[in-house]
Order: structure tokens, then C-alpha cells, then sequence
């Protein structure tokens, strides 16, 4: 009897055992499943840019695309008071190192910010339907216009009235027709264009033109297709010489070379969305430095070649033109992926002055012109030296739309224009269809 009861003793201890062990090995097989999943979930992400796209919106990694887009609407505000000096109004003789900054600048500004339009029209869509974000472009792009028309006078520094009348200030006083004028807001009159057609398009014919902003950038569509098509286009976005550009003063204008142009880098924005890893190439230091060197070395050796023609920037053979255009692109193309690459790079902090410099950049750009153009004209006729003209009239161009800010936009319903609903502090009770279409 006892040594029966010895034998199951053991038979039970031993399967005691074996259920531990089995216990154990199946703790073992989760966690292999488990380190499994994790390394299929990091390849996918790796082979899917939209899943890393998901991971970083809202991220730091973006942090230097929003300093980079307030960057560029504030270095509009020193381009205004640099044209000041290309042909002075006082008589003077132009300033070269005027010329030379400001080609530079509006080299790569203009396509930047088109570049980064559409780059964020990409990321907003993967929040939004595409109607909720047509109707928040075309309120928050309008509403400018009409504040233009009604309260920004127009700034003639030659004459001897520099302020002129708003367009429906003056049809109200004197029964003038209004002009309409565009003046330094023409871009968003372009943006107004560009996202009708683009939701047109895709409402009509999505299944055709979905490659043009689901498709990843790369090097060789960059060079091969975008390039060579922008070169083309060059001519008519920029006939003088390839440095000045054309574009509209008036509601209703369209220049086609600069409207197609600059649709390019609208197009090629929404297709870096989706290439995470052409954004890591541009962020490394052996492709900035040299380009950033280079490409601005061209439009300053573009200026010297056109100063020196018998009549000032008129190349008149075909070769000369394409050579100009050419040049003038690629210094466009590879300054504004440089400048994407630095801005990646180096400013990847989201901290409260980035806030502030991206929350005022855009209200700054809307008010900047009539304070740079009467302070810096009123100072130019005073004969104060240019330097200093540029320097006050910039800063008074950044620190008069900086009151109107605070006094005027801040805790009203204009923020919801300037810097969105949900940024603002002006709150209604019934806020839900405000949050989808502000």
C-alpha cells in the first residue's frame, strides 16, 4: 500500500512539474510572439512612409517646417524693405547689397512657401475630409482680402499723399470703382486657386490625378520629371532675366507661368509628405552645406551677367535664356530642399517662442506692408542712411502688426482666421462645426 501511495506521489509531483515547465514554455512563446510583432510593426512602419507620418504629426519633427513657413512670411516683411533700394524714389542710386539680398531672398521664397503649402494641405488631409479643408482654406485665405480691402490702405511712397484710400473706403467716399488690388497677398489668391482645383479634380477625377500627391518625391522624379517641366516654365514665371517674376496686382489676374510654376512646388510639397526617408537625405550636413553654398553663389552671378548687358538683364538669344533658366531653377529647387534640410536639422524645438513666432508670423505678413513702405519712405526722404532704413522700416513692419495683434485679433474671432479655432481664445459654447471648418 505505501508503495502505491509512493507511486502516485511521484507521478503527481512529476506532473506538478511538467505543467510548470509547460507554464514557463508558453510564457517563452508569448514573448516571442510578442518581439515578433514588435519587429514586423518597425518594418512596416519603415516600408510605409504613411505610418511614420502618423507617428510624427504633432511632433517635434515638424517643428522646423512651422518654423521654416513663419520664417519665410517674416523674411517677406525685410524683401519689402530691401525693394525700397532696387530703384530708389529719393533719386539715389540703387544699392547693390539691397539687389543682392533680395534676389537671394525671393529666389527661394515664394516656391518655399508653396512647397510647404502643400506639404501641410498633405498632412491636414489625413485629419480632415477633403471639403472640411477646402472650406477652411477659403475661409481663412478670404477673410485677408476683404480685411485689405476695407481697413489697409494702399502705400504709394512716391507721392506726395502716401496713404491711398481702401478699395470699399474709397467706393463709399468718392464712388470710386474698386480695384480689387491683391498687392503682397497675391500668393493667397494663388493657395485660393490651387485647393479649388485640387479638390475639383479629385472630387471628379480621383482615380487619375491621386498619383500627383499620394506618390513619394524622390531623386530621380525630382530631377528627371519636376525640373526639366520647371525649367520650361521658367521663362514665363520669370521673363526678366530669370530673376523678376510676374504676378497679379488685381482680383481676377492670372499669370499662367507663375500660376503653373509655382503649382509645381505646391504638387511636389504634397509628395514630400510621403517621403519620409528623401526628408532624412536632405537633412544631413553633406548635402546642406555645399548646396546652401553653391546654389547661392548663382543668383548673385545671375545679377552680375545681367548688369552687364547693354540693356540691363535683356538676354536676348535662346541659348542665353535657358542657360539663365535654368540656373536661376536649380538655384530655386536645391536652395528651398536645403533650407527644408536646415530648418529639420537644427530647429527641432517646440517651444513657447516657436509658438509665438508661428502663432503672429502670419497677421505680421497681412499688416507689414503699409508700416514699411510709409516709415521706410518717410525716412528714405529724410535722408537717413539706407542701412538704417531697412533696419526700421523691417522692424517697424514687424512691430506695428504686432500691436494691431494684441489690441485688435487676439481675443476676438479674427484669431480663428489667423491662427485657428483651436489656437484661439475667443470660445463659443456651440463650438463642434467651428472645429471642423476653423
Amino acid at each position: 500500500m505505501r508503495s502505491v501511495e509512493a507511486r502516485l506521489g511521484k507521478k503527481i509531483r512529476a506532473a506538478r512539474t511538467m505543467k510548470d515547465k509547460l507554464s514557463e514554455l508558453k510564457d517563452r512563446i508569448a514573448k516571442v510572439q510578442t518581439i515578433q510583432r514588435s519587429a514586423n510593426e518597425m518594418r512596416e512602419s519603415e516600408n510605409d512612409p504613411n505610418s511614420q507620418i502618423k507617428e510624427t504629426v504633432g511632433s517635434e519633427r515638424f517643428s522646423g517646417l512651422d518654423f521654416l513657413r513663419a520664417f519665410a512670411l517674416l523674411m517677406g516683411v525685410l524683401l519689402h524693405a530691401l525693394s525700397m533700394y532696387l530703384e530708389p524714389a529719393d533719386g539715389s542710386e540703387p544699392k547693390p547689397i539691397a539687389g543682392i539680398l533680395f534676389v537671394w531672398i525671393h529666389t527661394w521664397r515664394m516656391p518655399l512657401f508653396m512647397l510647404l503649402a502643400g506639404f501641410f494641405t498633405a498632412l491636414s488631409l489625413k485629419k480632415r475630409t477633403l471639403w472640411e479643408y477646402t472650406l477652411n482654406r477659403w475661409i481663412r485665405l478670404s477673410v485677408p482680402f476683404l480685411i485689405l480691402w476695407i481697413a489697409i490702405p494702399a502705400v504709394d511712397e512716391t507721392a506726395d499723399t502716401i496713404f491711398l484710400l481702401p478699395d470699399l473706403v474709397s467706393l463709399l467716399m468718392h464712388h470710386e470703382a474698386p480695384k480689387l488690388r491683391l498687392d503682397h497677398l497675391w500668393f493667397l489668391y494663388y493657395l485660393l486657386i490651387y485647393y479649388s482645383l485640387f479638390a475639383i479634380t479629385n472630387m471628379c477625377f480621383g482615380s487619375y490625378v491621386g498619383w500627383l500627391h499620394l506618390s513619394k518625391l524622390t531623386f530621380s522624379k525630382l530631377l528627371l520629371l519636376w525640373l526639366p517641366l520647371l525649367i520650361l516654365l521658367a521663362p514665363h514665371y520669370k521673363p526678366t532675366g530669370g530673376i523678376f517674376a510676374e504676378i497679379p496686382t488685381q482680383f481676377g489676374d492670372i499669370h499662367a507661368g507663375s500660376l503653373l510654376f509655382l503649382s509645381i512646388f505646391f504638387i511636389m510639397g504634397m509628395q514630400l509628405m510621403n517621403s519620409q526617408k528623401f526628408l532624412s537625405t536632405l537633412q544631413l550636413r553633406k548635402f546642406i552645406i555645399p548646396v546652401l553654398i553653391l546654389f547661392s553663389f548663382v543668383p548673385i552671378a545671375l545679377i552680375g551677367w545681367g548688369i552687364m548687358k547693354d540693356e540691363a538683364f535683356s538676354f536676348d538669344s535662346s541659348t542665353e535664356m535657358w542657360v539663365v533658366n535654368g540656373l536661376a531653377t536649380c538655384s530655386t529647387v536645391f536652395l528651398v530642399l536645403a533650407l527644408i534640410g536646415s530648418a529639420n536639422r537644427w530647429f527641432t524645438a517646440n517651444g513657447p517662442i516657436l509658438s509665438w513666432l508661428i502663432r503672429l508670423s502670419y497677421p505680421v505678413y497681412v499688416f507689414h506692408l503699409v508700416f514699411v513702405y510709409s516709415v521706410g519712405g518717410y525716412l528714405m526722404f529724410a535722408g537717413l542712411d539706407a542701412t538704417l532704413v531697412v533696419l526700421i522700416s523691417t522692424m517697424a513692419g514687424v512691430i506695428g502688426p504686432i500691436i494691431i495683434y494684441y489690441l485688435f485679433i487676439k481675443r476676438t474671432p479674427l484669431n480663428w482666421i489667423f491662427n485657428g479655432y483651436k489656437h484661439s481664445q475667443f470660445k463659443l459654447k456651440n463650438e463642434a462645426t467651428l472645429k471642423r471648418f476653423l
